[in-house]
């Protein structure tokens, strides 16, 4: 009786295994870019990590004069996205290098400074104090730090001008390593 009982426990593992497979196999086939589930339910697939050589997560957040910017606006165009705090040391550090390459490539290079997570009162004596002219943008909520899953203070990722994540930098960004992730994207030669 109980080899009987082991071999219908056996036969109902291996189908909820075999169904389990087939539900991921299928999730694989349907992963494009979005899908819809039901009538009013979308669901848009963005990768668990920004990843190399893969497109990078569109967002729209206020700059601190109040304008909207929308990545997905600046295709065509490559860009520097650097995510940063006031506290960071580092952040401190590198933004005079960053509004320098800003400024002097801004015919050719998109650069968006991404403050997360600070009150816009606290970003703008900060941006006074630095003399800061470069577009900074306010991730209040944390949500855009979070879409990228930034690992720490401060992360910089370069896009080429279709959208594509090419480089990404975590920690204070040197002159010589600034000119060359920008001359990867074309941006210097």
């Amino acid at each position: 009786m109980s080899l009987k009982r082991n071999n219908i426990l056996l036969i109902i593992g291996g189908i909820l295994i075999g169904a389990g497979i087939g539900v991921v196999f299928l999730f694989a086939i349907l992963g494009g870019d979005d899908f819809s589930i039901g009538s009013n339910a979308e669901v848009r697939y963005q990768p668990a990590v920004p990843e190399i050589d893969a497109p990078a997560p569109r967002f729209a957040l206020d700059s601190l004069s109040g304008e909207e910017i929308d990545t997905g606006q600046l295709i065509g165009k490559p860009l520097m996205i650097n995510f940063w705090a006031t506290w960071c040391g580092p952040c401190r550090l590198e933004m005079p290098l960053l509004q320098e390459y800003s400024l002097a490539h801004e015919d050719s290079l998109e650069v968006l400074a991404v403050n997360v997570g600070e009150s816009s009162e606290e970003v703008q004596v900060f941006v006074d104090e630095m003399g800061l002219d470069l577009p900074v943008l306010l991730d209040q909520t944390n949500s855009v730090e979070n879409l990228y899953r930034v690992r720490g203070l401060p992360s910089t990722f370069f896009i080429d001008r279709d959208g594509i994540i090419r480089y990404e930098h975590i920690g204070l960004l040197s002159e010589g390593q600034l000119r060359g992730y920008l001359e990867g994207l074309g941006v210097i030669e």
